[in-house]
């Protein structure tokens, strides 16, 4: 793995990079994947080979949604690239590039 962001209480696999200024919290990172620059992961699963543009948001913390039906793991798929400035809520689940 190349690990230059902050990482808390995840589990990364191999052949991960993670640039700098990215943030990933509470989440599991699938090998391959590459989490780039200002993109913030929070309480989600990302698939193999995902490549994350960046400043992406992807989940959020529970504490930080008022009604807590809306709030769940988000979850991407394998070999999915998530456009710069795109926000993934909370239980979204994404298939295909967006």
């Amino acid at each position: 793995c190349n690990i230059y962001g902050t990482i808390d209480f995840s589990i990364i696999f191999p052949r991960v990079t993670i640039e700098e200024g990215a943030i990933v919290r509470d989440s599991i990172i699938m090998p391959g994947s590459h989490i780039k620059k200002g993109a913030v992961i929070e309480y989600a699963i990302v698939g193999e080979n995902v490549v994350v543009e960046e400043n992406v948001t992807i989940g959020a913390r529970p504490e930080m949604i008022t009604d807590k039906s809306q709030w769940g793991v988000s979850v991407i798929g394998p070999d999915v690239t998530i456009s710069e400035g795109t926000v993934v809520k909370p239980k979204q689940m994404v298939a295909g590039d967006i």
